[in-house]
Protein backbone atom coordinates (compact mmCIF):
# COMPACT_ATOMS: atom_id res chain seq x y z
CA UNK A 1 0.00 0.00 0.00
CA UNK A 2 0.77 3.43 -0.72
CA UNK A 3 -0.25 5.48 2.38
CA UNK A 4 -1.95 8.34 2.38
CA UNK A 5 0.02 10.11 5.19
CA UNK A 6 3.06 8.75 7.36
CA UNK A 7 4.05 9.84 10.71
CA UNK A 8 7.55 8.74 12.71
CA UNK A 9 8.37 8.67 16.30
CA UNK A 10 12.07 9.94 16.43
CA UNK A 11 14.12 8.50 19.11
CA UNK A 12 14.98 4.96 18.71
CA UNK A 13 12.75 5.17 15.75
CA UNK A 14 14.18 7.50 13.15
CA UNK A 15 17.71 8.49 15.46
CA UNK A 16 19.74 6.28 17.79
CA UNK A 17 20.49 9.76 20.23
CA UNK A 18 21.04 7.63 23.45
CA UNK A 19 24.19 8.89 23.36
CA UNK A 20 23.47 12.73 23.55
CA UNK A 21 20.92 12.18 25.57
CA UNK A 22 23.31 9.80 28.28
CA UNK A 23 25.88 12.65 28.08
CA UNK A 24 23.60 15.20 29.27
CA UNK A 25 21.54 13.74 31.52
CA UNK A 26 24.40 12.10 33.48
CA UNK A 27 25.93 15.64 33.75
CA UNK A 28 22.21 16.57 35.37
CA UNK A 29 22.96 13.66 38.14
CA UNK A 30 26.37 14.58 38.41
CA UNK A 31 25.77 18.36 39.41
CA UNK A 32 22.86 17.23 41.79
CA UNK A 33 25.39 14.78 43.25
CA UNK A 34 24.16 11.60 41.65
CA UNK A 35 26.32 8.16 39.95
CA UNK A 36 25.85 8.37 35.97
CA UNK A 37 24.56 5.55 34.43
CA UNK A 38 25.03 3.65 31.70
CA UNK A 39 23.63 4.08 28.38
CA UNK A 40 21.97 0.31 28.55
CA UNK A 41 20.25 2.04 31.53
CA UNK A 42 19.45 5.14 30.29
CA UNK A 43 18.15 3.56 26.91
CA UNK A 44 14.76 1.82 28.54
CA UNK A 45 13.92 5.05 30.60
CA UNK A 46 13.60 6.70 26.93
CA UNK A 47 10.37 7.45 24.80
CA UNK A 48 8.43 9.25 27.23
CA UNK A 49 9.82 12.88 27.25
CA UNK A 50 12.40 14.34 29.22
CA UNK A 51 10.21 14.90 32.38
CA UNK A 52 9.58 10.97 32.78
CA UNK A 53 13.50 10.31 31.88
CA UNK A 54 14.58 13.03 35.08
CA UNK A 55 11.92 10.74 37.10
CA UNK A 56 13.49 6.82 36.16
CA UNK A 57 16.57 8.53 36.67
CA UNK A 58 16.79 10.27 39.84
CA UNK A 59 14.75 7.29 40.92
CA UNK A 60 17.26 4.74 40.07
CA UNK A 61 20.00 6.71 41.56
CA UNK A 62 18.91 7.42 45.30
CA UNK A 63 14.97 8.86 44.69
CA UNK A 64 13.60 11.80 43.81
CA UNK A 65 15.14 15.11 43.29
CA UNK A 66 14.18 18.06 46.15
CA UNK A 67 13.55 20.36 42.71
CA UNK A 68 12.52 18.74 39.58
CA UNK A 69 11.95 21.52 37.93
CA UNK A 70 15.67 23.03 38.36
CA UNK A 71 16.90 19.55 37.46
CA UNK A 72 14.54 18.99 34.25
CA UNK A 73 16.14 22.45 33.25
CA UNK A 74 19.14 21.65 33.71
CA UNK A 75 19.21 18.80 31.54
CA UNK A 76 17.21 20.65 28.74
CA UNK A 77 19.88 23.30 28.55
CA UNK A 78 22.46 20.67 28.53
CA UNK A 79 20.75 18.60 26.14
CA UNK A 80 20.07 21.71 23.73
CA UNK A 81 23.96 22.79 23.73
CA UNK A 82 24.77 19.66 21.91
CA UNK A 83 21.95 17.49 20.77
CA UNK A 84 23.32 15.29 17.84
CA UNK A 85 27.27 15.32 19.15
CA UNK A 86 26.43 11.46 19.08
CA UNK A 87 23.10 11.07 17.63
CA UNK A 88 22.88 9.39 13.94
CA UNK A 89 20.04 8.13 11.94
CA UNK A 90 19.46 4.14 12.15
CA UNK A 91 20.89 2.71 8.51
CA UNK A 92 18.19 2.88 5.81
CA UNK A 93 16.26 5.69 7.49
CA UNK A 94 17.00 8.05 5.12
CA UNK A 95 16.34 6.18 2.54
CA UNK A 96 12.79 5.66 3.53
CA UNK A 97 12.30 9.04 3.96
CA UNK A 98 13.50 9.90 0.91
CA UNK A 99 11.34 7.06 -1.44
CA UNK A 100 7.94 8.21 0.58
CA UNK A 101 8.56 11.88 -0.47
CA UNK A 102 9.42 11.02 -3.47
CA UNK A 103 5.85 9.45 -4.22
CA UNK A 104 3.87 12.88 -2.88
CA UNK A 105 3.35 10.85 0.63
CA UNK A 106 3.27 13.70 3.18
CA UNK A 107 5.32 12.78 6.44
CA UNK A 108 4.65 13.69 9.77
CA UNK A 109 7.20 13.46 13.05
CA UNK A 110 5.34 12.92 16.64
CA UNK A 111 7.61 12.60 19.36
CA UNK A 112 7.83 12.80 22.97
CA UNK A 113 11.07 14.63 23.27
CA UNK A 114 10.09 18.94 24.06
CA UNK A 115 9.82 20.55 20.52
CA UNK A 116 12.71 22.81 20.95
CA UNK A 117 15.11 20.28 21.22
CA UNK A 118 13.32 18.33 18.00
CA UNK A 119 13.87 21.36 16.01
CA UNK A 120 17.48 21.43 16.77
CA UNK A 121 18.08 17.61 16.30
CA UNK A 122 15.62 17.83 12.68
CA UNK A 123 17.95 21.28 11.50
CA UNK A 124 21.53 19.60 12.58
CA UNK A 125 21.05 16.06 10.50
CA UNK A 126 19.27 17.84 7.79
CA UNK A 127 15.76 16.23 8.37
CA UNK A 128 13.35 19.22 8.79
CA UNK A 129 12.24 19.59 5.02
CA UNK A 130 11.57 16.39 4.98
CA UNK A 131 8.24 17.01 7.21
CA UNK A 132 4.95 18.16 6.34
CA UNK A 133 4.48 19.01 10.58
CA UNK A 134 6.53 18.60 13.80
CA UNK A 135 4.99 18.05 17.01
CA UNK A 136 6.99 17.14 20.50
CA UNK A 137 5.52 16.09 23.75
CA UNK A 138 5.57 19.57 24.86
CA UNK A 139 3.41 21.31 21.66
CA UNK A 140 -0.15 20.34 23.43
CA UNK A 141 -1.80 19.42 26.67
CA UNK A 142 -1.29 15.82 26.22
CA UNK A 143 1.19 13.55 24.65
CA UNK A 144 1.60 9.63 23.38
CA UNK A 145 0.29 7.77 24.75
CA UNK A 146 -2.19 9.55 24.10
CA UNK A 147 -3.93 8.98 20.71
CA UNK A 148 -4.52 12.85 20.34
CA UNK A 149 -1.03 13.53 19.79
CA UNK A 150 -0.99 11.90 16.21
CA UNK A 151 -4.19 12.59 15.35
CA UNK A 152 -3.23 16.12 16.18
CA UNK A 153 0.00 15.90 14.49
CA UNK A 154 -2.12 14.65 11.09
CA UNK A 155 -4.55 17.44 11.62
CA UNK A 156 -1.12 20.14 11.02
CA UNK A 157 -0.59 17.74 7.90
CA UNK A 158 -2.90 19.34 5.84
CA UNK A 159 -6.16 17.65 4.00
CA UNK A 160 -4.97 13.79 4.20
CA UNK A 161 -7.84 11.26 2.16
CA UNK A 162 -6.64 7.41 2.56
CA UNK A 163 -5.00 5.54 4.96
CA UNK A 164 -2.34 6.32 7.13
CA UNK A 165 0.46 4.77 8.94
CA UNK A 166 2.61 5.43 12.00
CA UNK A 167 5.87 4.37 12.78
CA UNK A 168 7.38 3.66 16.23
CA UNK A 169 9.11 1.57 18.73
CA UNK A 170 7.42 1.69 22.40
CA UNK A 171 4.71 0.80 24.17
CA UNK A 172 3.84 4.68 24.50
CA UNK A 173 3.81 4.46 20.74
CA UNK A 174 1.49 1.60 20.02
CA UNK A 175 -0.98 2.78 22.97
CA UNK A 176 -1.25 6.33 20.80
CA UNK A 177 -1.46 4.47 17.23
CA UNK A 178 -4.36 2.30 18.71
CA UNK A 179 -5.97 5.18 20.19
CA UNK A 180 -5.76 7.33 17.15
CA UNK A 181 -7.02 4.40 15.28
CA UNK A 182 -3.79 4.28 12.90
CA UNK A 183 -2.13 1.09 11.85
CA UNK A 184 1.41 0.80 13.01
CA UNK A 185 5.12 -0.49 12.29
CA UNK A 186 7.57 -1.30 14.91
CA UNK A 187 10.87 -1.32 14.82
CA UNK A 188 12.72 -3.64 17.22
CA UNK A 189 16.25 -1.83 17.02
CA UNK A 190 15.04 0.68 19.06
CA UNK A 191 14.94 1.24 22.72
CA UNK A 192 10.82 0.09 23.31
CA UNK A 193 12.24 -3.59 24.03
CA UNK A 194 10.91 -6.82 23.31
CA UNK A 195 8.29 -5.02 20.30
CA UNK A 196 6.60 -8.27 20.00
CA UNK A 197 4.41 -7.64 22.81
CA UNK A 198 3.30 -3.91 21.70
CA UNK A 199 0.44 -5.65 18.98
CA UNK A 200 1.60 -3.67 16.32
CA UNK A 201 0.57 -4.42 12.38
CA UNK A 202 4.13 -5.51 11.40
CA UNK A 203 7.60 -5.44 13.22
CA UNK A 204 10.70 -4.84 10.87
CA UNK A 205 14.56 -5.62 12.30
CA UNK A 206 15.79 -2.73 10.02
CA UNK A 207 14.36 -0.32 7.31
CA UNK A 208 15.42 -2.73 4.76
CA UNK A 209 12.45 -4.48 5.65
CA UNK A 210 9.73 -1.56 5.97
CA UNK A 211 8.44 -1.50 2.00
CA UNK A 212 7.32 -5.43 2.60
CA UNK A 213 6.04 -4.69 5.35
CA UNK A 214 4.21 -1.53 3.98
CA UNK A 215 2.80 -3.56 1.26
CA UNK A 216 1.27 -6.18 3.75
CA UNK A 217 -0.97 -3.94 5.72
Amino acid sequence: MIPAAAIFDLDGTLVDSVADVGFSLNATLIAWGRPALELDQIRPMMGEGAKALLQRAFAATGGAPSDPGATLSDFQERYAARPIVGTCLYPGALAVLTRLRGKGVPLGLCTNKPERITRLVLDGLGLTPFFAAMTGGDTFAFRKPDGRHILETLARMGTVTGPVIYVGDSLADAQAAKAAGVPMIAVSFGYGGDVSTLGADRVIDDYGQFDAALESI
